[in-house]
């Protein structure tokens, strides 16, 4: 048998050895060592790798395998002590500090060492740790891979926020002539669409002879993302071939901007293309849908998924946009038929029926799906208590809406400029006047001016004037040039005959030039 035969037998063999179940780590690692000699060409099969692979399956700490290795006297192999800092970084919870200090202990650190600590600072520490480390790889004279930048990019990606931190990155690219290369092209073009500099994705994307599918995307997408859907879909109509993705981008592009019914145009193209649209596709024109209020081309998309049953498989989405599409279509029959169907229910599922209960004026029926929510032991969260209270609200349960209001500790949520809003809403329009303002005085945030307002139309359907005058000052104070607040004060005036007091406002609003809001009426 010659050499090279009998490395790849003995590889086999302690390859198997080393991850046999039965065997301790310090065993494993002890016939590793007598085989160091001969195994050293890395691999799939290597066993350091089988070894790290079963510790992480058996929950062992990255401590106690570094410790037999350190045992053996592997450490002293970097290919081996890669390995570690990398274990460091899969094992839950990543204790990023002691991948540090295991990198620091490897005397020549090779460039897929150097790319492990990147990624896993990054993504378990901070981006700027990732970003850091990379320099730090180039002041110790360590050639970054193009895998390298890519990386170091995707670090970029996660910041989010540091443009200069991209721009220092893209420097470097440039410096080592990397720019031209698809994949690090197409990395920076995502890094700064992530960072909402389009301006530098364009010039990018302009530029370049050699662009893909993964180019255009996300061209289109960030454009979108941004509301200029003016440029996603110039950029659409360009496109030499286009991928789902592409086609999901636009639709999405127009959803997010409210233009609803280019989104449904653009999905009937889909169709004609002969690709399938996925689950992202359905939900963005599920919400088209529900927007306009188009029940046929809702009901349209529901037969669809009905039909193909792997769409069926992820029916929690789905089946939570269905819901929101039927309930603001006023089908809450239908809404709830889809919500029953549904196998497995997540918070956010239980959130749009309860809310589409309270929108259709089923104000109980929200209430107690709330309390079943509950009793099956799903957990709400902040969206939920908005819901429940708008419910209460429209429903005028007094009672059960503060009590509701008050178990929002029991989850540990701090009740939000909603939930206040929601509650002083509820006791507004039962008459609770005084309450209600007591509400939002004492609310530890500023309230929004939409909430002082509605406080204001209560009082004038309560005809109240005594809070309705000291909600109205505090209107004006925050907002002098709305016209909409002066006809609000003029009407609670109006209401009682205060005619002298309801001109003057009127008055007011002449002589400081402010114009009367279309939609905004003087109660004559």
């Amino acid at each position: 048998m010659d050499n090279k035969a009998m490395h790849a037998r003995t590889l086999r063999s302690f390859s198997r050895i080393c991850f046999f179940p039965k065997f301790s780590p310090s065993l494993s690692l002890a016939l590793y060592s007598v085989s160091s000699n001969f195994i050293r060409k890395p691999n799939l099969n290597h066993p350091i790798l089988r070894l790290a692979q079963h510790a992480q399956e058996q929950l062992l700490h990255p401590k106690i395998l570094h410790s037999h290795v350190i045992t053996t006297g592997l450490m002293k192999d970097t290919f081996t002590a890669s390995r570690i800092v990398e274990f460091c970084f899969k094992f839950k919870p990543v204790d990023a500090q002691y991948a540090r200090q295991i990198f620091n202990s490897i005397d020549q650190p090779d460039v897929y060492t150097w790319n492990i600590m990147i990624i896993g600072l990054a993504e378990s520490e901070s981006p700027q740790s990732g970003v850091d480390h990379f320099f730090q790889m180039l002041y110790r004279k360590t050639k970054p891979t193009d895998y390298t930048f890519a990386l170091v990019v995707k670090a970029c990606i996660i910041c989010k926020n540091d443009l200069a931190m991209g721009f220092k990155v893209h420097g470097q690219m440039l410096k080592h002539g990397v720019e031209d290369l698809l994949i690090i092209k197409n990395s920076l073009i995502k890094m700064y669409c992530g960072m909402g500099c389009l301006e530098g994705a364009q010039l990018l994307f302009g530029k370049s002879m050699n662009l893909d599918l993964i180019s255009w995307n996300s061209m289109i997408s960030a454009y979108g993302k941004h509301g200029d859907v003016k440029s996603a879909r110039s950029i659409f109509d360009k496109m030499p071939e286009r991928s789902l993705v592409s086609w999901s981008a636009m639709i999405d592009g127009y959803v997010r901007r409210g233009d609803y019914s280019e989104a449904l145009q653009l999905f009937d193209g889909l169709q004609g293309s002969g690709l399938k649209p996925d689950v992202v596709t359905l939900v963005s024109v599920l919400k088209a849908s529900a927007n306009l209020g188009a029940l046929d081309q809702g009901r349209h998309i529901h037969f669809y998924i009905e039909e193909n049953k792997h769409l069926k498989e992820v029916n929690v989405i789905l089946g939570t946009a269905l819901v929101d599409m039927y309930a603001k279509c006023g089908c809450i029959k239908e809404a709830l038929d889809v919500f029953h169907g549904c196998n497995e229910r997540d918070v956010i599922l239980w959130n749009s029926m309860i809310s589409g209960l309270a929108l259709n004026g089923n104000g109980k029926e929200a209430v107690e799906l709330f309390r079943r929510m509950r009793s099956q032991g799903m957990i709400p969260n902040e969206s939920t208590f908005v819901s429940v209270l708008s419910a209460c609200t429209h429903a005028g349960l007094v009672h059960e809406g503060k009590r509701i209001f008050l178990s929002m500790k029991d989850y540990g949520i701090d009740p939000q400029l909603e939930h206040y809003g929601c509650l002083s809403d509820l006791l507004g329009r039962v008459g609770l006047l005084e309450e209600a303002l007591e509400v939002l005085t004492n609310m530890p945030m500023e309230p929004k001016a939409s909430q002082w307002g509605a406080l204001l139309t209560a009082c004038k359907n309560h005809n109240n004037t005594e809070v309705g005058e000291r909600v109205g000052k505090r209107l004006i104070e925050m907002e002098p040039h709305e016209g909409k607040r002066y006809v609000q004060f003029f009407n609670l005036y109006a209401g009682v005959q205060r005619w002298s007091d309801a001109m003057e406002m009127r008055n007011r609003m002449e002589e400081k030039g402010i114009k009367k809001e279309n939609g905004c009426s003087f109660i004559q």
